[in-house]
C-alpha cells in the first residue's frame, strides 16, 4: 500500500502540487478575511448578562467565536465571578443602576475614552461588558454591591499555515502545511517535487 501511494504521489506530484498551492491561497484569504471580520467584531464591546456568560452557546452566539472557545471562555468567566480572579483594575462610574452603568462603560471603551484604566483600553480579540447583579450562590446582591465587570479575551486561533524543514537521516525537506482546529495536513517536498506528506490530529491539550 506504500509503495501504491509513493506510485501516485510520484505520477500525479505536478497535480498535487498544484492543488496544494491553490487550497494554501484559499486558506490564506478565508483567514485573512476573518481576520478582518474579527477585528470588527473586537471594536464592538457586547454587553452580556451574567446569565448569558454563564451559557456556552450564548458567548459562542453572540461573540462569534468557536465552540471550543466558547466553553473555556464559559469556565474562566465562571472562575471570575466565583472571585477566584482578582480584577486587574477597578474604576468607578455614575449611574443609577448597574445595567445604565454597563451601557455607560460599553460606550466608553467604543470610543476608547482616556479616563478608563489602560487594561479596560487594551486591544484584544473581544471585550464583553456583564452587570453583575447575583454573588456565587446565585443570590441577588444588594444594590451597593452590584458591579460591572469587564473581559478583555484573547481568542485560541483553530487555523493556521506552517512552513518549515524536516531532516530525515542526511536528506533535508522543505515542509509546507495547514491545521484545522485539530487536525493538521503537511506536505514535504525538495525543491519544486514533492516527496511526500503527513496528516496529525491532537489527541491532547493542556
Amino acid at each position: 500500500m506504500l509503495e501504491r501511494m509513493q506510485h501516485t504521489l510520484t505520477e500525479h506530484k505536478v497535480l498535487i502540487l498544484v492543488l496544494l498551492c491553490i487550497l494554501l491561497i484559499g486558506v490564506a484569504y478565508a483567514v485573512g478575511r476573518h481576520s478582518a471580520e474579527e477585528q470588527t467584531t473586537a471594536e464592538k464591546p457586547a454587553v452580556m448578562t451574567q446569565e448569558a456568560t454563564q451559557d456556552a452557546e450564548q458567548l459562542r452566539a453572540q461573540l462569534d467565536v468557536s465552540r471550543a472557545n466558547a466553553e473555556a471562555l464559559q469556565r474562566r468567566l465562571a472562575d471570575v465571578q466565583a472571585g477566584q480572579r482578582a480584577p486587574s483594575a477597578t474604576y468607578y462610574v455614575q449611574a443609577p443602576k448597574v445595567e445604565r452603568a454597563a451601557q455607560i462603560v460599553e460606550r466608553q471603551i467604543k470610543e476608547d475614552n482616556p479616563t478608563l484604566p489602560r487594561a479596560a483600553r487594551e486591544k484584544t480579540d473581544r471585550t464583553v461588558v456583564t452587570p453583575i447583579t447575583k454573588d456565587a450562590d446565585g443570590k441577588d446582591l444588594p444594590p451597593e454591591e452590584q458591579k460591572v465587570d469587564v473581559y478583555k479575551i484573547n481568542l485560541r486561533k483553530d487555523h493556521r499555515i506552517k512552513a518549515g524543514i524536516t531532516q530525515i537521516d542526511t536528506q533535508t525537506y522543505w515542509t509546507a502545511g495547514v491545521q484545522l482546529g485539530r487536525w493538521e495536513g503537511l506536505v514535504h517536498g525538495q525543491a519544486g517535487k514533492v516527496k511526500g506528506g503527513s496528516v496529525m490530529y491532537t489527541v491532547a491539550e493542556w
